[in-house]
């Protein structure tokens, strides 16, 4: 039941911590899901974020130098 679920708590995580120009990269979204008791996998969270997109939730994805953060965007 948690994989099925896995999709909500990100939305709820990047809804939670990553506002007002405080961005996760891939690595600390995988460690809140971890600590929620959810195992998930890069390729999984991405897969998840995508479909997050596709439903309408502004999720912003910026380059760093080393990789991505990840965001949603406030309206205006």
């Amino acid at each position: 039941m948690n994989g099925k679920l896995k999709i909500l708590y990100v939305k709820d995580i990047l809804e939670r911590e990553a506002q007002n120009g405080r961005a996760l990269t891939m690595r600390e979204l995988i460690e809140r899901l971890n600590a929620c008791g959810i195992l998930a996998e890069r390729k999984s969270v991405g897969s998840d974020l995508n479909a997050l997109r596709a439903y309408g939730v502004p999720i912003e994805r910026r380059r760093t130098g080393r990789g991505s953060v990840y965001y949603i965007r406030q309206s205006p």
